[in-house]
C-alpha cells in the first residue's frame, strides 16, 4: 500500500477521474440527445400533434 503515499499517484487518479467524468458526461449527453430526437420522431409520426397537421390550402389564397 505504499503507492497510496505517493503524491503523484494520487494526483493522477484524481485528474483521471475528473477527466473521465467529464468525457463520460459529454458522451451520455450526446447519446441522450440522439435518443430523444428518435423518440420525438416516432411519437410525432404516430400521434398527430395540434398545429402540426396538414395545412388547409383553401385558407392560404
Amino acid at each position: 500500500m505504499t503507492f497510496f503515499r505517493n503524491r503523484m499517484f494520487l494526483e493522477g487518479i484524481a485528474i483521471g477521474g475528473i477527466c473521465g467524468v467529464i468525457i463520460g458526461s459529454i458522451i451520455a449527453f450526446t447519446i441522450g440527445e440522439n435518443n430523444i430526437g428518435a423518440v420525438r420522431k416516432a411519437i410525432g409520426s404516430r400521434i398527430p400533434l395540434p398545429g402540426r397537421g396538414k395545412v388547409p390550402y383553401e385558407f392560404l389564397a
